[in-house]
């Protein structure tokens, strides 16, 4: 059975899997104080909607497009989990990645995005791009300056 929260971020990961980013909308879903960790433990932090839409809009440039399977959500209050496997084909050469990642959503009671964080396997993907690790890292550098 879903509920509000759920539905929330059922429809926050559809406006960020797609060609093209919708920002106004993503921003929309997001609490102004809003908080995302692309990849924990390792990514920065990146903190507000404005930061966030911008490193959205940083990653998806060398993006064609970007799909999200949704296998599994639970929630415990204000806590949504999510179970995915994600599909990105890349401009360059239009190669496909694909990763599976554990979402973690904090949503507030106007059942907007608080907190996102996100687990997958940094390597696993350095590996199906044929880049290392370390440069791996470096593209997940979440500093945006806003």
């Amino acid at each position: 059975m879903s509920n509000s929260k759920e539905a929330a971020v059922r429809k926050f990961l559809a406006l960020f899997h797609t060609a093209k980013l919708d920002l106004e909308k993503i921003r929309a879903a997001l609490a102004p104080d809003a908080r995302w960790q692309a990849v924990v433990p390792l990514a920065n932090v990146v903190y507000g909607a404005d930061a966030i839409c911008a490193e959205a809009e940083r990653q998806y440039r060398i993006y064609k497009d970007c799909d999200c399977e949704l296998l599994n959500i639970a929630s415990s209050g204000d806590t949504v989990f999510t179970e995915r496997v994600d599909r990105v084909r890349l401009i360059d050469g239009g190669k496909e990645i694909i990763t599976n990642v554990a979402g973690v959503f904090t949503v507030d009671d106007q059942d907007r995005i608080v907190f996102w964080r996100e687990y997958w396997d940094m390597l696993d993907i350095a590996g199906q791009i044929g880049i290392s690790g370390e440069t791996m890292r470096e593209l997940m550098d979440t500093r945006v300056d806003v």
